[in-house]
């Protein structure tokens, strides 16, 4: 589920990508900014289907050591804690991401179980009693140890989607909050409430359509400021700063501004966030406190 911030940075991503293809008439924004949104989706179901390939991969192990010519004790009586995990147990893959090559996803997932069945956290785990708790820290550490911060998996991602690596994160604290709740891991929902869904589409479309009476706003306020300096980054996060202040009213300003300039320290230059909060807090101060 996005929280309001996420839905920020999609929206800015939207817009910059419609920004760099402007002239090109057979661009949909509407359809691009969907198409980014469902994104976090599939990249969800691809994690959650890499977490099921991992308990595959391990129960198939089991059944190949038992099917030796002559098994040993433990082939025959294997140690399945692993396997029986509870929360491993439940998962589901609903092929979400069927256009991504399945060979790819089972590569990756061997490499994790290889790498994760020496790690001290699993010899630790396959000695410990059940407990509910340890089950859920021991997902916790697959997640943040060998699939979010693995390099492998970001090079993958990244060929099949530019959005995929800001999404990572956001994956991960949902999978957390999840399991934390004991939900269910294989349902996951776009947007916690539809007035999150409404926010979104409303900002992305009243920032492209207020466009030019933004801009203009945006020039007078940067009077000592040459206009073509000013990088596009930093533009659309003025123009939706803005934006969100004139439209959504139950947004005290102050969170605006401030989620705004956290967004300008990650897409844009150093000394963005200086200039940009230089204009926001004088369109604050000499406009919308005017006008109130």
């Amino acid at each position: 589920m996005l929280p309001r911030r996420h839905i920020r940075i999609k929206v800015f991503q939207s817009l910059y990508t419609y920004s760099q293809k402007f002239h090109h008439q057979s661009f949909d924004l509407r359809k691009e900014f969907t198409h980014n949104l469902e994104g976090y989706l599939h990249l969800y179901h691809l994690i959650i289907h890499l977490l099921f390939s991992i308990r595959l991969i391990a129960q198939e192990e089991i059944n190949i050591k038992k099917m030796k010519l002559l098994p040993k004790e433990d082939d025959l009586n294997p140690n399945t804690k692993f396997i029986q995990n509870s929360i491993l147990k439940t998962i589901k893959s609903k092929k979400k991401h069927t256009y991504i090559e399945e060979h790819k996803i089972q590569n990756i997932a061997k490499n994790i179980f290889k790498k994760f069945k020496k790690s001290n956290t699993y010899l630790e785990y396959m000695q410990q009693q059940n407990d509910s708790k340890i089950e859920k820290s021991l997902i916790f550490k697959i997640l943040k140890h060998h699939i979010i911060i693995n390099e492998k998996i970001h090079d993958f991602i990244e060929d099949h989607s530019i959005y995929w690596n800001d999404d990572l994160l956001i994956v991960y604290n949902t999978l957390l909050e999840k399991i934390n709740n004991n939900q269910n891991l294989n349902i996951i929902k776009l947007f916690r409430h539809k007035e999150d869904e409404t926010y979104a589409y409303r900002l992305l479309e009243h920032t492209i359509q207020n466009v030019d009476k933004t801009n203009k706003m945006i020039f007078s306020l940067a009077k000592n400021w040459d206009k073509d300096r000013i990088a596009l980054s930093d533009l659309i996060i003025m123009r939706m700063a803005i934006t969100e202040m004139r439209y959504f009213t139950n947004i005290p300003h102050k969170v605006t501004l401030d989620e705004y300039i956290d967004i300008s320290k990650e897409y844009s230059s150093p000394k963005s966030k200086e200039f940009i909060n230089g204009i926001l807090d004088k369109y604050i101060k000499d406009i919308l406190e005017k006008k109130l």
